[in-house]
């Protein structure tokens, strides 16, 4: 009997997966932008104060990069269908 009811909550819980996955990938490409938004910050920062200009052109290097990254995650946010409070 215990083994019969397991195996009906076992398929039960298989049945609504996309929500708790979309969530999760949501979740994630919120953290993954937030992180990328404050490391693309410091590097506009280097970049605007350092009179040295090789900290400047490995900052600017970075920068792009993180840029590219970004705009990667936003796209792949946008076709997860993600939903936040800062979304129109």
């Amino acid at each position: 009997m215990k083994t019969l009811i397991a195996a009906a909550v076992l398929t039960l819980m298989s049945l609504h997966p996309g929500q708790s996955k979309a969530t999760t990938e949501c979740e994630l490409l919120t953290r993954i932008m937030n992180s990328l938004g404050s490391k693309m910050s410091i590097n506009r920062y280097i970049i605007s104060s350092k009179s040295d200009s090789e900290a400047a052109n490995d900052a600017s290097k970075e920068l792009t990069e993180q840029n590219k990254s970004y705009r990667k995650a936003k796209a792949q946010y946008k076709k997860a269908n993600c939903k936040s409070v800062w979304d129109k």
